[in-house]
């Protein structure tokens, strides 16, 4: 749905961008791996040098989503979660991206099109044709599911009917 919208141009200039920020902030974040060991409350996210840090049990909470689809979504490279050892640590960045892909997912977007919205929403230089893309994604989503209700209703409509219709031969 989304490629006709990108023109099928390759997002290579910006999956290798988003790789050097990760290795970048894995690293920060490994530096401040001692900070993980010394917490007083498990549950609260760790706040170090205005950068908050999220375990994987701190955003399946905040989010209401189980832990295995923040594995999931990791396996599909739609977040990139720094790691101390076998935590996972996840940044404001992070936080961000899971926001806007639960959005995605919701609205019924496929993980195709969840990801080219991801790659649109972390462009550096974000511009009006940027965000008319995102906006132009989410208006076909809108029509999509207008449809679906529209028939869901005709449907419902019609098992009314047949019911009636029952319900008078008795």
């Amino acid at each position: 749905m989304v490629e006709w919208l990108l023109g099928g141009e390759s997002n290579s200039r910006f999956l290798k961008s988003r790789a050097r920020r990760h290795y970048r902030k894995q690293s920060e974040l490994m530096q401040n791996s001692d900070i993980i060991e010394s917490r007083s409350n498990p549950y609260k996210p760790i706040e170090h040098a205005e950068q908050r840090v999220y375990k994987i049990g701190d955003l399946a909470r905040e989010f209401d989503v189980t832990l295995r689809t923040l594995r999931f979504y990791e396996d599909r490279g739609l977040i990139n979660p720094g790691r101390s050892g076998t935590t996972r640590l996840y940044s404001s960045e992070d936080r961000e991206r899971l926001r806007v892909a639960l959005f995605c997912k919701r609205i019924g977007l496929s993980l195709g099109d969840i990801r080219q919205v991801l790659d649109l929403h972390e462009q550096n230089d974000r511009d009006a044709t940027t965000t008319n893309r995102i906006r132009q994604v989410y208006l076909s989503q809108l029509s999509a599911l207008e449809l679906q209700q529209q028939e869901t209703m005709e449907t419902i409509a019609d098992l009314k009917g047949k019911l009636a219709e029952m319900d008078n031969q008795s």
